[in-house]
């Protein structure tokens, strides 16, 4: 995650044929539209469902822009109906979830990890969007299958394999396949696998199912029913891990710095006096509070949702940042050295500090803005379901502090934070109480 230390510059070699580079600007160059760097074997290594591929992982630049093309309508949302509704309809679930269970008073104290919470939310979320129906972790207020366990205890295994080129070919072998998961599984990600496998098939035969959800738009777009479970899967897996960090992110620092809480709650308060945000709030109004876009922004700024390597190489000799690159380098990125840039958002980069998100000139603005993008990919790369995480950011912040004081329950630790790839977090503890006057 680490870069920038008294002793290293903007670029590092961390094992023979690798580098990491925690420079912006190189890695935005590299990651361009019309970069000579392509995706590297690493890939390969965090196949959830192998040997397919799915737009999060494929690395051939040609099969990839034409799948891409079909996922768009998707994506966007302009062949879902009900997109936002579902997003509603999710974050009025976990709020009727707190209000029934978790409630603290001066008499019944009700500690809860809200960073299950929210990642209930999430999956529940984007499984409604997919497919029109939610899977219903929230419902059960448990995580289903022990799915979350087994997936963060995957994480790990995943960068592993990524590292070692034969040993992704000896687990993603025939040999290995009763050791992967599989719809028959009865824990784990075997039973989310089995739930979209039956979603899909659903959409395809003589009898198929016509749907306005994304699933649908995949179909009508010409995917097969292989992609579509590909892609499935990836909504399900990327979708809720990276949004639930980044709003777990934005809370935790914003609940632990008292003068940010406060000016937060006041600007929502004053947008709900005034009539600018209505109820549930819309994207567009969220996209209008600036001190609310300034905390998101610092949240996904500090804990960066994706933190794995993510490595590009190229065949041809290159330059980073002065350093000459050989053909066929691994080029991996350094997250946390990037959003920690001096240059870019000034020398206290360590703090959570979303004033300077509103007290910036243009110039320092844009590059900011450039820097943080980064979370989501860039180029040929960039995140498809951007759209959907940033509705869902833009709205979920403000209906829990519209209504809830939070307060962490252990100062100390208020957070466990592990990095495999993604931002894998919990132990967010907090204690709820309603407002003495919701609105």
């Amino acid at each position: 995650m680490g870069l920038r230390t008294p002793y290293l510059g903007p670029i590092a070699r961390i094992a023979p044929g690798w580098v990491v580079c925690g420079d912006p600007e190189e890695i935005r160059r590299i990651w361009g539209v019309r970069s000579q760097f392509e995706r590297a074997p690493w890939y390969k290594g965090i196949r959830f469902d192998p040997p397919h591929d799915s737009s999060l992982l494929m690395r051939g630049s040609s099969a990839h822009i034409i799948l891409r093309s079909r996922l768009f309508p998707g994506y966007s949302g302009k062949d879902v109906d009900g997109l936002h509704e579902s997003i509603d309809a999710g974050i009025a679930r976990l709020i009727q979830l707190i209000e029934e269970k978790y409630i603290s008073t001066d008499t019944d104290y009700r500690p809860v990890d809200f960073a299950r919470k929210i990642q209930y939310m999430m999956l529940d979320i984007i499984s409604d969007i997919a497919y029109g129906e939610a899977f219903g972790f929230m419902d059960c207020d448990e995580d289903l299958y022990d799915y979350v366990k087994s997936t963060e205890a995957s994480f790990p295994m995943l960068q592993m394999f990524g590292l070692i080129p034969w040993l992704v070919q000896l687990m993603q072998s025939p040999l290995f396949r009763a050791f992967r998961p599989s719809e028959r599984d009865t824990v784990g990600f075997g039973p989310i696998m089995a739930a979209v496998k039956r979603a899909v098939g659903e959409r395809y035969g003589p009898k198929a199912v016509e749907k306005n959800d994304m699933l649908g738009s995949f179909v009508r777009h010409g995917l097969s029913q292989r992609e579509a479970e590909s892609e499935s899967l990836v909504q399900i897996i990327a979708g809720s891990d990276t949004t639930s960090t980044a709003d777990r992110s934005t809370l935790a620092h914003v609940v632990t710095n008292h003068q940010v809480y406060s000016r937060l709650q006041e600007e929502i308060d004053t947008a709900v006096a005034d009539g600018r945000a209505s109820s549930p709030v819309t994207d567009a109004e969220g996209k209008a509070l600036p001190y609310l876009q300034a905390c998101l922004n610092e949240g996904m700024r500090m804990w960066p949702p994706i933190t794995g390597s993510i490595p590009r190489v190229s065949d041809c000799d290159d330059s980073l940042c002065g350093v000459h690159i050989p053909a066929g380098t691994h080029v991996a990125w350094s997250p946390k050295a990037v959003m920690r840039t001096e240059g870019v958002f000034g020398a206290d980069y360590d703090v959570f500090r979303p004033d300077r998100w509103l007290l910036a000139d243009a110039q320092q603005l844009t590059a900011m803005q450039n820097t943080i993008d980064l979370c989501f990919g860039q180029g040929r790369w960039v995140c498809l379901g951007r759209p959907i995480a940033l509705i869902e950011l833009n709205k979920v912040i403000v209906e829990l502090l519209r209504r809830f004081e939070f307060s962490i329950v252990n100062v100390e630790k208020p957070i466990q934070n592990a990095y495999y790839g993604v931002c894998l977090q919990s132990g967010l503890h907090m204690r709820i109480t309603r407002r003495e006057q919701s609105t």
